[in-house]
């Protein structure tokens, strides 16, 4: 039936107060699925846009009655944008925000609160103001049913807030009843102490992960305290190592879309030091993929958003950078928790098109090998030692008699072709492929890559490199064709040496 548009016209009596019940309301809020980094990282987000230059996570176990308690020296609120940010919903998603702002629902600092603990107070002021104080005891809601904001807190939460006495401006952020994070299920192996403190350390690589752009930033740092600890931050990146590769960056909605995909470096191209930080909070199989930042904010870390590709292991060098302004949240479905995100349908084509090429780079050099010369575009894959093959659905590996290095060696065998296919067939049918993928995600590229010092090539090697390559000259091949002929063969590509030992025939003549 259609409806007369000047029936449906706002006439209250047609409408009735309708309100949700709060301590039914309470337990909806606490379950939006925030952990207890999510949760800090929400109420930092405030400081940020507060100006703050330092922030300082602090905790403690207190014989058992826990407290967590975030203090910044940003600007301060007064009385009145004290209660309001204390309200709930009290800014629309809807209205236009300043550039700068990290918020979005009007949520974030209580529900993030809500998630971790049943009493959240908070005490703030201006330069030369006054200090303001307001509380939530979620208890005492769910007793009146009433959404009741404190006033005057009880006295150990009172004694917590003094800090910002001796501040000039700033807020200070106080939770207590802290029945969410700790969890005091007893356990033969359990200490509910050392699980609360351990929490924290997580806590710490979370922040240096989210907030590494304002941590690193050069006209506007900001400093986080983490208990005693300074916050360093995460490059994911690996941009101070020459060797990652930055691809082409590009553009989209008016530049308000930006995307710039990186390459890290093989490990073998890599510090002790980056191998260790470059895997980040989740590993490196895990961090590969996009990174999608929200005004320098990280909302996302690593995954391919919704596309339908998986984290390999040979993809893991791939790390896709997108920063999108504060204005897209809607565009993007940015959750309430800032942790997840889902671009636009008309910017998926082209990010599946980056995510595939920086993916494919990425694979190129995970299967690289250091000290051989570059695969010359002429040169034939049948040089191989080991050719891939598949068998129905199964791939299998086969040695490849063509290699001119194995064929040789074949060669100055007199046994005779009987005797080449039984000893190609005993290594290729032994070649242990579930022990090698184990070894391999157990401990990155243990299998190639040694030092020289562990794996020196033989001195027949060394000797058969050396006859190839005069075989080249005569060939008519200058010094540098015969070498990059010679060295972009396997085994000549697996280390240094060989080319080492060309180069200082030319150096020696």
């Amino acid at each position: 039936m259609k409806v007369n548009k000047e029936d449906t016209s706002i006439n209250i009596d047609n409408y009735q107060d309708c309100p949700p019940k709060a301590d039914a309301m309470i337990h909806s809020l606490r379950a939006f699925g925030y952990d207890l980094g999510m949760a800090i990282a929400d109420l930092i987000d405030n400081s940020v846009f507060a100006r703050a230059s330092n922030v300082w996570v602090q905790y403690d176990w207190n014989d058992g009655d826990p407290w967590v308690r975030i203090l910044d020296d940003g600007n301060g609120m007064t009385e009145s944008k004290l209660v309001k940010a204390m309200t709930l919903g009290s800014i629309s998603p809807l209205d236009k925000r300043d550039p700068e702002d990290l918020g979005r629902f009007g949520l974030g600092l209580k529900t993030a609160s809500f998630s971790q603990c049943k009493i959240i107070a908070v005490a703030s002021k201006t330069e030369n103001g006054k200090q303001a104080v307001r509380f939530w005891d979620l208890d005492f809601v769910e007793k009146v049913k009433r959404w009741m904001l404190g006033k005057v807190p009880r006295k150990d939460i009172i004694e917590l807030l003094e800090p910002l006495k001796e501040m000039s401006k700033g807020t200070i952020v106080v939770w207590k009843e802290l029945d969410r994070i700790v969890d005091r299920t007893d356990g033969v192996d359990h200490d509910p102490k050392d699980a609360f403190l351990v929490k924290f350390l997580y806590v710490k690589e979370y922040l240096e992960m989210v907030f590494h752009q304002y941590l690193e930033g050069r006209k506007r740092k900001l400093k986080i305290h983490v208990g005693a600890a300074a916050c360093m931050p995460w490059d994911p990146y690996l941009r101070k190592n020459d060797l990652k590769q930055e691809l082409s960056s590009e553009k989209y909605a008016d530049s308000r879309v930006s995307v710039l995909p990186y390459v890290l470096p093989h490990v073998s191209n890599r510090s002790a030091q980056e191998n260790t930080e470059g895997g980040g909070p989740k590993g490196w199989n895990a961090q590969q993929g996009f990174y999608v930042y929200r005004n320098k904010r990280m909302i996302v870390s690593g995954g391919y958003l919704d596309f339908d590709l998986k984290p390999e292991e040979h993809y893991k060098l791939a790390r896709i950078k997108v920063d999108i302004s504060n204005d897209m949240d809607h565009e993007w479905a940015i959750d309430v928790r800032k942790a997840v995100a889902s671009p636009p349908d008309r910017l998926k084509a082209d990010l599946l098109r980056i995510a595939r090429v920086t993916r494919q780079k990425a694979s190129d050099v995970y299967r690289a090998r250091t000290g051989g010369g570059r695969r010359r575009a002429s040169a034939a894959k049948t040089d191989d030692v080991w050719l891939k093959k598949k068998s129905g659905e199964k791939i299998v590996y086969k040695l490849n008699i063509n290699n001119p290095i194995l064929n040789a060696l074949l060669k100055e065998v007199s046994s005779g072709k009987a005797w080449m296919k039984k000893f190609c067939h005993l290594i290729e049918s032994t070649v242990p492929h579930r022990l090698i993928i184990m070894d391999g995600l157990e401990h990155e590229d243990c299998h190639v890559d040694l030092p020289g010092t562990l794996n020196p090539p033989p001195a027949g090697l060394l000797e058969m490199c050396r006859e190839f390559y005069e075989a080249k000259l005569e060939q008519g091949c200058t010094h540098e064709e015969a070498v990059d002929i010679a060295c972009c063969i396997e085994p000549f590509n697996s280390h240094s040496a060989y080319r080492a030992l060309l180069d200082s025939i030319i150096e020696g003549v």
